[in-house]
């Protein structure tokens, strides 16, 4: 653990909002004594596209992307998965290989569970899979509103609506009081996020820098005027 103290699935702050908190105190004890925990260093990756799936993954803090390789060797970061997201869960119902890498955005702390713990788990508790076909259903929602954005909002307002989604989760106050951001996500991984070129976001950061909105230093952001941020996106 690299010195690091384990975090026990009792204890996990993430655990109220994942799939595995349908489980019962035993089968939370089996859980916790079978999983393999360790932190990650940002450009790790937990499996490659064509992987064997001999388990999955559930996220405690930390960012991981999906990524997608298609057959010219270009990849596009599809989604990203938050604290408590279980990571892997598809291919492993399918019973396929991985269809997507899963690469660390920033440091984590990530648990491997193996894949017969997951089936007995599942056998035992019948929730827990009813569990994973809800977070399928959401996975599926989500990209549907973020093509529903992708028609109707400008680049410019997608852009800003991504930078508060980020901001929500991984923002803080600074010593002067500013919202900031530590931006983890190249330029070309926002443009694949919100359907559009690099090119584009660039000059969406000009923009967004010449109206006050923002401030960009490298990959630190700093949200000057929420409010007229959370207007403009509401008026989209």
């Amino acid at each position: 653990m690299n010195g690091k103290q384990s975090i026990g699935c009792f204890d996990c702050q993430a655990h109220p909002s994942s799939e595995w908190c349908v489980l019962d105190e035993d089968e939370l004890a089996l859980l916790n004594s079978t999983k393999v925990q360790k932190p990650v260093e940002a450009g790790s990756t937990l499996f490659h596209q064509g992987d064997n799936c001999d388990g999955i993954y559930c996220l405690e803090p930390g960012l991981v992307g999906i990524r997608r390789l298609d057959s010219a060797g270009n990849t596009a970061l599809l989604r990203l998965c938050s604290p408590g997201d279980t990571i892997g869960y598809r291919s492993f119902l399918l019973k396929s290989e991985h269809r997507t890498t899963a690469e660390i955005m920033m440091p984590s702390i990530v648990c491997f569970i193996h894949r017969q713990t997951v089936r007995t788990l599942l056998e035992r508790n019948p929730n827990l899979g009813l569990r994973f076909l809800d977070h399928n259903v959401k996975v599926a929602t989500d990209f549907e509103e973020r093509h529903f954005e992708s028609i109707t909002f400008t680049v410019k307002n997608r852009f800003l609506n991504l930078l508060m989604v980020l901001y929500e989760r991984f923002g803080h106050l600074n010593e002067n009081g500013e919202s900031v951001l530590e931006l983890p996500l190249s330029r070309q991984d926002i443009a694949a996020l919100i359907g559009a070129s690099p090119e584009t976001i660039s000059r969406s950061i000009t923009r967004v820098q010449d109206e006050g909105l923002v401030r960009f230093k490298g990959r630190q952001v700093v949200l000057q005027d929420i409010d007229e941020l959370t207007r403009q996106i509401s008026a989209s």
